[in-house]
């Protein structure tokens, strides 16, 4: 059996190529997120998520036949010895050493631009992909607890958090106020204190150009950004972030939530959250709901969205190796 793995531009790909990929996408497609018409598929791979560098895609053949793909991602500057990536085949060809080989293939090329570390994401726990992974060695390095907000069911009177003393909010689509640049910057960079686990995928190190770069590579993707923060006097302390992006126009999927160490213990985050999800309703009807990833031993990110009425979806895992020990 000879496994081919062929680069796929989503750009210059003709049909016949892009409906291959598509249909062996749409095998792996998860319950929870509806149905993946084609459309919607390519406009995701010419539009990768941003923030997580360039995307690159595999046809995976055997015998000339589309029976793979391979998604990846390469993310820069502070994880630039990392490689995102994900492997299918579709489930009649699976369990005969195809993903195994495709992966394989990509070894080469991976420790030519210098990425040591493979980590894959959104790995649904004890799914047919986690333990694939776990034979060739893979180790979990973070668990990740899915949750979603549906409006339509929502009890709302949850979102009413009444506001801390001395707080007030602002909220915007897009670029941020200049005005508010520096301390906007500053405060985004309190995620860090956020648990991630044992995976080497590092959150940027803000700073107002890096935020400025952050909402150009959005609007040239056609993402959709809200932002609504938490100013104490003419500062930034808090922030929540929302992104709809072209392919999933009925979801929001929530960002980064983050307040300064000193301004915490105050419920500023679920009052930002409460706030945000008020906004969302009211200016965006169409949209049906807004999906969170959040750290499975973050406890206190998941008690927040409890009380704002999020509901548990299901449990993903990061999973991690690296580059050279694969290639032995």
């Amino acid at each position: 059996m000879t496994v081919e793995v062929v680069a796929l531009d989503p750009h210059r790909a003709g049909p016949a190529d892009l409906a291959e990929y598509v249909r062996i996408r749409r095998t792996s497609a998860d319950p929870a997120d509806g149905a993946l018409d084609h459309d919607s598929v390519v406009t995701r791979m010419r539009n990768p998520f941003p923030g997580l560098g360039d995307a690159g895609y595999r046809l995976v053949r055997v015998g000339g036949e589309a029976v793979g793909l391979v998604y990846l991602r390469y993310p820069e500057d502070e994880n630039r010895h990392l490689v995102l990536a994900e492997v299918v085949v579709q489930p009649d060809r699976r369990r005969r050493g195809i993903g195994t080989a495709a992966l394989r293939a990509l070894l080469p090329e991976l420790r030519a631009c210098g990425r040591r570390v493979i980590e894959g994401w959104l790995v649904v726990e004890d799914s047919a992909g986690d333990r694939w992974a776990k034979s060739l060695g893979f180790r979990t390095v973070r668990s990740v607890t899915r949750m979603g907000l549906d409006f339509a069911c929502a009890d709302r009177s949850r979102w009413d958090v009444a506001p801390p003393a001395g707080y007030r909010l602002e909220r915007w689509v897009g670029a941020a106020p200049e005005r508010l640049l520096a301390s906007y910057a500053e405060a985004r960079s309190a995620i860090h204190d956020a648990p991630t686990g044992q995976t080497e995928f590092r959150q940027p190190d803000w700073t107002p150009e890096r935020v400025r770069a952050a909402e150009e590579e959005d609007r040239a993707k056609g993402v959709e950004q809200r932002v609504v923060v938490a100013l104490r006097g003419d500062t930034v302390v808090g922030l929540t972030e929302v992104v709809r992006v072209p392919h999933r126009r009925d979801e929001y999927y929530q960002g980064d939530t983050a307040v300064l160490a000193a301004h915490r213990g105050r419920r500023i985050g679920l009052w930002l959250k409460g706030a945000m999800a008020r906004w969302l309703v009211a200016e965006r009807p169409e949209p049906t709901r807004v999906t969170t990833a959040t750290g499975s031993d973050n406890e206190h990110m998941i008690r927040v969205n409890r009380e704002l009425g999020f509901h548990v979806v299901n449990t993903q895992l990061v999973i991690a190796h690296d580059v050279e020990a694969l290639s032995r």
